[in-house]
């Protein structure tokens, strides 16, 4: 059960796991909460997939929440023995009743560093199964629960994975040649949602402090603001004007080719306050494309400073700007931290070790019915 209908990391990873299920089991579901392009992407994969509305359980009004769950304990519960697997733990709360009453195992699947008051409340009746895309969750989300659970509840780390054949590299010219990136001029580039704690206004202020050093480079941020609004995205376009860098700077809205991209990219950038696992940094990483980031959360579990990539503090695009000047000039770094790198993923973080984790999970539940 997906609790987005926009397709941030979460969603991908649930996408992409439940095309591994359909391949392994008779009949395996994802519910996706509205049309929009999580729905779009479940029809390009042929998965099995349900439009639900969870108006109703994430009212305040009891009754509605009553109907909400009543509702989806009658698609439920024909489904045992089986999983529900939730991709939030405000949303498992909101529908714990139906789960419960279903008889169904269920997981949730943590994808950012939650706040532990909320925690605590969306576990006082857990979930059989508590995963976290990072390892820094775990003792995370333990220390919130309530305390007589914190010895008790099963919580297991399974860190994001990529799909290294679609995110493999290629030749840059002709990449760049692909999307439109002009030769002979370095590519930075950003993908992430367009929100403050993304850190893309750092991103312009390095731009313009590249443009004072007299450095030539573009800087390409993929991603829209969710929700359908556009106050911050106005906000950037202005900064970018103010700071006289909108040459430099190019908007590119939602992108379906994320790994042509990157593989025209000579720079990854991220300096965001709040993470996960962000599967953008392990995509550069399996492009063999250097990551810049933010020792965000999960980041230092696969960015190693000067060794995989780069560790810099999110507000300090001085650093930035340094460090993309620093590369730039002696491409041989970047060249022994992106093979580093690209070695890690294709061993550890791979879409196939990934699947085959969580497949073995499903079955220690299955097989405790």
């Amino acid at each position: 059960m997906l609790v987005s209908n926009e397709l941030g990391g979460a969603g991908l990873v649930g996408l992409n796991l439940a095309g591994v299920l359909q391949t392994r089991l008779q009949e395996s579901h994802i519910w996706i909460p509205g049309d929009g392009p999580a729905k779009r992407k479940a029809e390009e994969l042929g998965l099995i997939h349900h439009v639900y509305d969870p108006a109703n359980v994430l009212s305040s009004s009891r009754f509605s929440a009553a109907f909400g769950n009543w509702r989806i304990w009658q698609r439920f519960r024909y489904d045992k023995p089986g999983i529900v697997h939730i991709y939030s733990p405000l949303f498992y709360r909101a529908i714990r009743y139906a789960v419960k009453m279903s008889g169904l195992k269920s997981i949730v699947h943590i994808h950012l560093e939650e706040d532990k008051d909320g925690l605590s409340c969306d576990f006082k009746s857990p979930p059989d199964l508590i995963i976290t895309c990072a390892n820094f969750l775990v003792e995370h989300v333990r220390s919130a629960l309530p305390r007589y659970l914190q010895k008790t509840q099963r919580i297991i780390s399974v860190p994001n994975a990529v799909d290294v054949k679609r995110f493999s590299p290629s030749n840059k010219v002709l990449a760049k040649q692909k999307v439109g990136a002009p030769n002979g001029v370095p590519l930075v580039l950003m993908v992430a949602n367009l929100a403050p704690h993304k850190g893309q206004e750092t991103a312009i202020l390095a731009a313009a402090i590249l443009k004072e050093m007299k450095v030539r480079c573009h800087f390409w941020l993929a991603g829209i603001e969710r929700g359908g609004k556009q106050e911050y995205t106005a906000h950037l376009y202005a900064l970018c004007h103010r700071l006289k860098v909108a040459d430099r700077v190019r908007f590119l809205g939602h992108r379906e080719d994320v790994p042509e991209l990157l593989r025209a990219a000579d720079i990854f950038l991220l300096p965001s306050t709040a993470e996960g696992l962000p599967l953008s940094v392990l995509e550069a990483q399996a492009t063999k494309v250097p990551v810049l980031a933010a020792s965000t959360a999960g980041i230092p579990e696969v960015v190693t400073d000067r060794e995989s990539g780069f560790l810099i503090p999110a507000e300090d695009a001085l650093g930035y700007a340094h460090r993309i000047e620093s590369l730039l000039r002696c491409p041989e770094i970047s060249n022994r931290v992106t093979e580093q790198a690209y070695t890690r993923i294709i061993k550890q973080h791979n879409w196939s070790t990934y699947s085959e984790k969580v497949w073995t999970l499903y079955e220690s539940l299955i097989e405790k019915e």
